[in-house]
């Protein structure tokens, strides 16, 4: 598991030779001179110290900054000074910024600067399901559906032109995240029938979470199918500014379309930071009382392999089972044993999930397996997937379910529902399958009481 530097802030002039020095130190010291406090520290992603380290002097970088709080005028101006192209956010604490690694460097003594970290690019972690977890259940006995709770997919898009999830019916807001931030078009198009035109991987997500089904008459249905959805669509390459432009969107406009869930069927290696510019947008959107929802991984049976961004305890990290909802998929990721922080918040099904197919036919990303059954003349609409990101809308679609149930809820006792109603998984530790197999019917009679 990669480390952090976390650097005391010091004078720009010297601040580039913290890319030859050993990782842990701090600057002043390294230097042999006297340490210069001023009451902070600089968290830097080491993949932009190799960045920085390797670059031409004219070859550009991307970077995310965070910051305290929201950047002020004054801090926009001196980062505009310095030449540099600037991405701003509406909510989030944060700016994009694309220019030379002396710009770069050049911005590690900005007041209020908390980390600064690679765009890097983010992977994709990809009709038993539904009954084997009691969503079924939970439709016809309670009568509960998911209605008018939203459900925001950031992956790589949905098409809406598939039956099961009819744009302006259960597709209520579809977005397509533009691939050029820095450039001169927009970076959001709304209201697009299909945003997922090269990949297939976010249709497949969203219909599991909230399908209708109708294409097969009701064979394949989602687990909450009275929720809406809305698509942040970044195509089947996903980097971090991109997810951190679609968090900030949907803090701008979950009033707007009732979003009370994000699904990431996505994340990344590496150690957990709450510094890390994707879990601070988390941690603002659980704050503004959004249901956090990640995959656990798929670098599985290995311990200490988690996704870092669903290590959080603000936001709920989904291992996958199989469908006989005893076992731990192999491929699932692992956090820590006697670890109380690096461990999954529950197992959901991620073997085998039949959902929605694309359009484009295929659903891409080496990180889960495509049409590893046979669902015969069914593969025209569906296609059958193995992931944590199959199991990750399981449990968006129960929350969805759930907040219908009772709107009052918090995203922190969502998630004591999750853990206290799931089914225990003998013979396996909390490290590896968190609370047991999730249990939607038993969380919603439990969000009723």
């Amino acid at each position: 598991m990669r480390k952090r530097w976390h650097v005391t802030a010091t004078a720009i002039a010297v601040v580039i030779g913290l890319l030859a020095f050993p990782r842990g130190s701090g600057l002043a010291q390294l230097l042999g001179l006297p340490p210069i406090q001023i009451g902070r520290t600089v968290e830097i992603d080491p993949i932009l110290q190799q960045v920085l380290h390797t670059a031409g002097p004219d070859e550009p970088v991307e970077a995310v900054l965070t910051f305290s709080r929201y950047p002020s005028t004054t801090v926009l101006s001196l980062v505009a000074a310095t030449g540099v192209h600037v991405l701003r956010f509406r909510v989030l604490p944060m700016i994009g910024v694309r220019g030379t690694s002396a710009q770069i460097l050049s911005l590690l003594a900005l007041p209020g600067l908390t980390s600064i970290y690679f765009n890097s690019q983010l992977w994709y972690f990809l009709n038993e399901s539904v009954p084997l977890i009691g969503a079924d259940r939970v439709w016809t006995e309670l009568g509960v559906t998911g209605r008018g709770v939203g459900i925001a997919v950031i992956d790589s898009g949905i098409d809406g032109t598939h039956p099961d999830l009819p744009f302006g019916q259960k597709v209520i807001q579809n977005v397509k995240v533009g691939p050029d931030l820095f450039g001169t078009g927009p970076i959001f198009v709304e209201n697009l029938a299909n945003t997922d035109t090269t990949s297939g991987h976010g249709t497949h997500v969203a219909s599991t979470a909230a399908g209708t089904g109708a294409a097969l008459a009701g064979k394949y249905r989602g687990v909450a199918i009275g929720a809406n959805l809305v698509g942040l669509g970044a195509g089947e390459t996903l980097f971090v500014l991109t997810a951190l432009e679609s968090f900030d969107w949907v803090l701008a406009q979950r009033g707007q379309y009732g979003i009370r869930v994000i699904s990431n069927s996505w994340g990344t290696t590496g150690s957990f930071s709450p510094d890390d510019p994707i879990n601070v947008a988390s941690k603002t959107a659980h704050d503004a009382g959004l249901v956090v929802v990640f995959a656990a991984g798929n670098s599985g049976p290995g311990n200490n392999t988690l996704n870092p961004y669903c290590v959080a305890s603000w936001v709920i990290c989904v291992a996958a089972g199989l469908k006989d909802g005893k076992t731990l998929a192999d491929f699932s990721s692992r956090g820590i044993p006697g670890d109380p922080v690096y461990r999954p918040t529950i197992t959901a099904p991620g073997a085998d999930v039949v959902a929605a197919r694309a359009t484009t036919g295929v659903v891409i990303n080496t990180f889960f397996i495509i049409d590893a059954i046979d669902i015969g003349t069914d593969a025209v609409y569906y296609a059958a997937a193995s992931g944590t990101s199959m199991a990750t809308p399981h449990v968006s679609g129960t929350v969805a379910l759930m907040l219908e149930a009772n709107p009052a809820l918090t995203p922190d006792q969502v998630k004591s529902l999750l853990q206290g109603s799931a089914t225990p998984l003998p013979g396996y530790d909390v490290y590896q399958v968190g609370a047991g197999y999730l249990n939607s019917y038993q969380a919603v009679v439990d969000a009723l009481l």
